[in-house]
């Protein structure tokens, strides 16, 4: 079974990861994005420009669902927690 820190450490790391695809959007699809007309012409141009656009779509997809995922462990391990802390507390109730 699941720990919630082990959950916690897991969405940490999604959301790092969702944040340097992020930042990797930013920095290289939008600037080329940016720059096709001046660089590329004619039907070359009109290709690249649509896998651009798809690729940028489809790294945005995966960001989404990494922060997604992050926050359904966040929940996950906010609920583990919960039901912790209410076993402790039943315990001590029971051992008075």
């Amino acid at each position: 079974m699941e720990t919630a820190a082990s959950l916690e450490l897991v969405a940490a790391r999604l959301r790092v990861e969702a944040a340097r695809l992020d930042r990797a959007i930013v920095r290289y699809v939008e600037p080329a994005m940016r720059l096709l007309p001046e660089v590329w012409v004619g039907p070359a141009a009109d290709h690249l420009e649509r896998e651009l656009l798809n690729h940028r779509r489809l790294l945005g997809t995966v960001v989404s669902r990494l922060c997604t995922r992050a926050g359904s462990l966040e929940w996950q391990a906010a609920e583990l927690r919960a039901a912790e802390a209410a076993a402790a507390l039943g315990g001590a109730h029971g051992a008075v």
